[in-house]
């Protein structure tokens, strides 16, 4: 990042206060929070944990803007693949100072995306970087500074992930992941949020290497009652028994947000 002159601090600051806003959009809608954390993953954050939230706030980003499926990382929409890596970078605490801001927002450095792309996606694939559109949004790719510009833009995610069951074989771990429509959430007459039932359920495989867990495919799946079951001996399969209360309600996302690709895990 270049070296910060006073003309740049006073700007930093113009755009604290917005940025302070944006983050609070991020974890309020109506009455109900949603916090979402960066969390690299490693082999060894899998294998202490069975966590079912962790699961679903690094799948967050992933399933949000609901992405085509893919039966291996190569075959992924590119274009899909960077609007995923941005969002997660947003999702990752970030502070108000940490990266510049121009007139059209936020200014993040290709190189940090490509780093957030191979954390979630590995290394198999190269991004393919360029403008992302959105549903409501845009990242505009400059390729002469090689940066993204990202605004201060409210957006409502299409899907929420509710993972119901986590299978590992191996070096192998299968989500199978509820798709939970982000408007479609309503309230009960105690004013507690209620989730509505998965519009559809996507399985996704995260395959270990080097010591850390990567997506290597998005698949269309069953939902868990009528899919067929006879997992190996050796497999290691966990159903969920969460209740609906479990499920935390989509804040409103602001395009200013790894899976990195595996999280909780399956011990």
């Amino acid at each position: 990042m270049a070296k910060t002159t006073k003309k740049h601090k006073r700007g930093a600051r113009r755009w604290a206060f917005p940025l302070g806003l944006l983050i609070a959009v991020l974890a309020v809608v109506g009455a109900v929070t949603v916090i979402v954390a960066g969390v690299r993953v490693t082999k060894d954050a899998i294998d202490s944990s069975r966590n079912f939230d962790e699961y679903n706030t690094l799948l967050t980003p992933v399933v949000m803007n609901d992405p085509d499926e893919f039966d291996d990382i190569t075959k992924a929409n590119p274009s899909q693949l960077i609007d995923i890596s941005i969002w997660s970078i947003l999702k990752s605490n970030l502070s108000p100072d940490q990266y510049e801001y121009g007139e059209t927002g936020m200014i993040i450095p290709e190189a940090d995306v490509t780093a957030e792309f191979q954390k979630l996606f590995g290394t198999e694939v190269q991004p393919t970087h360029g403008t992302v559109e959105g549903y409501g949004y845009e990242f505009t790719y400059d390729a002469t500074k090689q940066t993204y510009s990202i605004p201060l833009t409210g957006v409502v995610p299409t899907y929420t992930p509710k993972v119901v069951d986590v299978d590992k074989s191996g070096n192998t771990i299968v989500l199978t992941v509820g798709y939970l429509g982000g408007d479609q959430w309503a309230q009960d007459a105690e004013g507690n949020m209620v989730a509505p039932e998965p519009d559809k359920y996507m399985k996704v495989t995260l395959r270990e290497r080097d010591g850390a867990y990567y997506i290597s495919a998005l698949q269309s799946t069953l939902p868990p009652e009528t899919a067929t079951t006879g997992a190996p001996a050796e497999t290691e399969t966990q159903t969920e028994t969460q209740t609906a209360a479990d499920t935390t309600a989509p804040a409103t996302q602001t395009a200013p947000a790894t899976a990195a690709a595996a999280a909780a895990a399956a011990q």
